[in-house]
């Protein structure tokens, strides 16, 4: 895939945003983010105003290469099955290694084809997430290109702001723009990037915040066969699952299905069947097992959880059982295995309850 030129004399920021379109298309990021950041410096500059209306896809644009760039740089989450904690800092680069490709797997190839052609949603129109309070960024900030610190001693030794923090803040922006004009849809894929961000910055609580907000507004925007709603209850299946609230990502991977099923139906009615149509059920049948794989390893791993916590209990209630010598790592994987008892429990309780899941706080999207 070709690399796309920036023009560094550019001063058009016109054009300058479509050659960070086509850059973000083609994901080659890094000269996305370069022209994004030059177009919205100048725009800034013109209009003297961080919130004109004109900035709100060029902020979208440029919050996505930056997370498109991070993702590059910092490798995606691991796979959406919770980890143990012990047991991943243990884990070989070989490892490591095939959690990042399965990361890759179920969040970049199966995200990226469940999108909603009958809603006729080009990336121009598309702005995707959520997040929390922050700084907004100046033109120095909002510059893709590296800067070296200057006088960060006297800014109680702060250093430049990483990628997702420049893509949080630039997203943020485009989020207030989006609101102040109303554009729901817009407002809504922005909400679901801003999720993707926190997630990939490991604050899960905040990406289920976002992404809940942004599937909000698409269910009141678009119909019960949409594939950007499926692609949606997906997102945020897997930032449940990575906050271990098994059964809330069950149920979102289960809608998710619903709606893509509901799609299939939808095409076979149409009396004159097209090439396209055709093409388009054969790509949702290929998604369809992959998912139901998310919602079968889900099942699993809860089942799996419990019954190390009903074996560790048995043992623990049996002083006989136990020595000197392993009592250590018994205590260790007690103490484990009780957290994700006690997470179980409360996923358990409040989606009886239809009561919101009380959310861990996160690791260390």
């Amino acid at each position: 895939m070709a690399d796309v030129v920036v023009d560094p004399e550019c001063t058009d920021p016109k054009e300058l945003y479509g050659q960070g379109v086509r850059a973000f298309v083609l994901q080659d990021f890094e000269a996305a983010v370069a022209a994004l950041s030059k177009a919205s410096e100048i725009l800034v500059a013109e209009h003297k105003d961080d919130l004109h209306e004109s900035l709100g896809q060029v902020y979208l644009y440029y919050g996505k290469s930056l997370l498109g760039l991070a993702r590059e740089q910092n490798e995606a989450l691991g796979d959406a099955v919770p980890k143990n904690t012990e047991d991943s800092e243990d884990e070989d680069g070989d490892d490591e290694n095939q959690e990042t490709q399965e990361k890759t797997e179920s969040n970049g190839d199966t995200l990226s084809v469940v999108k909603d052609k009958s809603e006729n949603q080009t990336n121009n129109d598309k702005a995707e997430s959520s997040p929390k309070e922050c700084g907004e960024p100046g033109p120095s900030s909002v510059n893709g290109d590296d800067k070296e610190e200057e006088t960060t001693d006297d800014q109680n030794g702060e250093e430049d702001p990483s990628d997702l923090q420049v893509a949080w803040e630039v997203l943020e922006l485009a989020k207030k723009i989006f609101q102040k004009k109303d554009e729901k849809k817009n407002l809504a894929e922005t909400l679901i990037i801003l999720g993707e961000v926190s997630l990939e910055s490991e604050n899960f609580p905040s990406a289920i915040n976002d992404i809940k907000q942004g599937l909000d507004i698409q269910k009141e925007l678009f119909s019960k066969d949409s594939r950007s709603v499926a692609e949606t209850f997906y997102k945020l299946g897997i930032a449940y699952s990575t906050n271990s609230q098994i059964d809330e990502a069950v149920k979102c991977f289960e809608s998710s299905l619903e709606y893509l099923k509901n799609r299939i139906k939808t095409l076979e009615d149409i009396k004159v069947m097209s090439q396209e149509n055709k093409d388009e059920i054969e790509e949702i049948q290929g998604l369809i097992p992959d998912i139901e794989e998310k919602v079968t390893d889900m099942n699993l791993y809860k089942e799996e959880a419990i019954k190390k916590i009903s074996e560790t209990i048995k043992e623990s209630s049996n002083p006989s059982t136990t020595d000197s010598a392993g009592s250590s790592k018994r205590a260790t994987d007690i103490s484990h295995l009780v957290k994700r008892k006690r997470k179980i429990e409360e996923v358990t309780d409040e989606a009886a309850t239809d009561k919101p899941a009380k959310k861990s706080s996160p690791p260390s999207e």
